[in-house]
């Protein structure tokens, strides 16, 4: 399956419109939607997190293990649906940011969108270049956990048993 990757920084027009990077367009494209999804983030920061179908859908089945009627559920939905926006591409790729949302990511000339693999994030270009100092810093903390498939961690025995015998 395709997966947002790269960063690129687009000028928004008086309108409140932005190009949507090509790649990303035929993420979501190829499944199925001539657009894309945003919504706030929960994590924390100024940004938009925005995705395809096949995410959403994933939120949409975290939420529903949920107890329909549970605050904790209705906080989440309240965020990730009740305040998401189905954009939909014009002609020239371009879809118009909600005001609600750029305001809460500071995003005002320029938008930089960054590929989170399911996901991706639009952020102000001087937030994004700020965050991702310390996002390589903290990355390279913690590129132990990242591990091949199938990749055995040295001393350990490959028996699958703990080297008892």
């Amino acid at each position: 399956m395709e997966s947002f990757r790269g960063r690129f920084t687009n000028k928004i027009d008086a309108k409140g419109r932005v190009s949507v990077p090509a790649k990303f367009r035929a993420v979501t494209m190829a499944q199925g939607l001539n657009g894309v999804i945003c919504f706030p983030p929960l994590n924390p920061g100024a940004f938009i997190e925005g995705c395809g179908p096949a995410f959403s859908d994933i939120v949409d089945q975290m939420l529903d293990r949920l107890d329909p009627f549970s605050p904790e559920r209705q906080s989440l939905a309240a965020v990730l649906i009740g305040e998401s926006a189905e954009l939909t591409f014009d002609a020239d790729g371009r879809v118009i940011l909600p005001e609600t949302l750029r305001n809460l990511a500071g995003i005002k000339d320029e938008a930089t969108f960054v590929g989170m693999g399911q996901r991706f994030q639009i952020w102000e270009p001087k937030a994004y270049e700020e965050y991702y100092a310390k996002a390589l810093e903290e990355a390279q903390k913690h590129r132990e956990l990242l591990r091949a498939p199938g990749a055995v961690t040295p001393g350990a025995s490959g028996s699958g048993m703990g080297g008892a015998r």
